[in-house]
């Protein structure tokens, strides 16, 4: 059987740790106005209320992670955080504290008032869910592309703002990632990560049992976008705390020119940058650059010198050159795709991401906040029996 998953010792592991973390977690609110299946936080449960967090609470979260986590960006979550009407003064304060501030948003509120309202107030990135399994959307992964887009058109003529789109998979829509994939290659130009999370459901209650039969692993992530890119080459990862060999981020930096892709950028390239951003800025980063990742030819050929898997993109930029002359001109862009898995269970014991990006506080601690909930309710994760 062909081995799907990449060899970690192939891939360089990322060097996030709990206190030296390109990203700060924190949820604003428990409001939403959806009810997606699976929701960590419990906003489809009939027994929700959901509440704002106070503008003073989340400044003083906010400076707490800018003291352990040395952030280069807060993602701003929720429940759905468009809801907050304080909204514009936490994105402005997260600036002013020297870090850039990052939404996740289900979209449905986004409009271009509130947009002008967040960019006037510092707000670097859209992590956007959109995706089959969530909310009221009955609709299948390609129709969604209409909706990726009406995003990337409202998006046009704002610099500086980071966009991701966040799809969850299961058995369901899991052959449907091909038409997310090749629509985000051939909007590069206006989408920086694409990432990909399998669903699993939430245990709120003792007599609650968890429906496993269509959750999906990362080697059916992998299977599957093989078939799609048969050429794929991952270059970085974060491992589990249990098992030595599991991956919980996988990371694939593609190279795309002309809605193709043109190679990958490798692990060398993401060690290098992680640590001469860390060597000049004191932080790790969690995005590229101010903007769009863009590499015109002479980037291209410089980093060829240097990196063995520019090499192969140099090459291919320079026969579509040949192909087309007018390509020289053109610059190519880095995209990055990425996997996160939840919690598992190996051999009994719960497998979260090492070194996690996502952890929020809780009573003065970091933990992960997909398993928050089981945090309060237990005191601590809940090993399998």
């Amino acid at each position: 059987m062909k081995q799907f998953v990449p060899d970690t010792r192939k891939l360089y592991r990322l060097p996030f740790s709990k206190n030296d973390n390109p990203n700060g977690w924190i949820e604003i609110t428990t409001k939403c106005n959806l009810k997606c299946p699976g929701c960590y936080r419990g906003c489809n449960r009939e027994d929700n209320q959901g509440e704002h967090s106070t503008l003073e609470e989340i400044k003083d979260t906010i400076d707490q992670m800018r003291q352990l986590r040395n952030c280069q960006i807060i993602s701003i979550s929720g429940g759905e955080p468009l809801m907050h009407p304080e909204l514009g003064q936490i994105i402005q304060y997260i600036r002013q504290s020297g870090m850039i501030p990052f939404v996740h948003t289900n979209g449905r509120l986004l409009t271009k008032d509130l947009l002008n309202d967040m960019k006037s107030n510092g707000i670097g990135g859209l992590i956007i869910r959109i995706d089959s399994l969530s909310g009221d959307r009955k609709s299948n992964e390609e129709k969604l592309n209409a909706i990726r887009q009406r995003y990337i058109d409202l998006l046009s003529g704002y610099s500086g703002i980071h966009l991701t789109y966040l799809c969850v998979v299961n058995k369901d829509n899991i052959k449907e990632i091909e038409t997310i994939v090749n629509w985000s290659v051939k909007h590069a130009n206006s989408l920086d990560f694409l990432t990909f999370i399998p669903m699993r459901q939430i245990q709120f209650d003792d007599d609650e049992k968890a429906d496993t039969s269509k959750n999906i692993e990362i080697e059916d992530l992998c299977e599957e976008i093989a078939r799609i890119v048969p050429d794929i080459q991952y270059a970085s990862y974060l491992g589990g705390t249990v098992s030595n060999t599991s991956i919980k981020w996988l990371q694939a930096p593609w190279i795309v020119l002309n809605g193709k892709i043109i190679g990958f950028a490798g692990s060398k390239f993401v060690e290098f940058f992680q640590m001469s951003h860390h060597l000049f800025k004191g932080k790790y980063a969690y995005k590229f650059g101010k903007d769009r990742s863009y590499l015109n030819v002479i980037q291209i050929f410089l980093l060829a010198c240097f990196f063995q898997s520019f090499r192969k993109i140099a090459s291919t930029f320079l026969s579509e050159c040949i192909r087309d002359p007018r390509i020289l001109f053109k610059r190519a862009v880095l995209q990055l795709l990425c996997f996160i898995v939840p919690p598992d269970f190996v051999n009994g014991k719960a497998n979260i991401c090492d070194g996690c990006p996502d952890a929020i506080l809780y009573k003065g601690e970091l933990v992960p906040s997909c398993a928050l909930e089981e945090i309060k309710k237990y005191g601590g994760l809940i090993d399998k029996i």
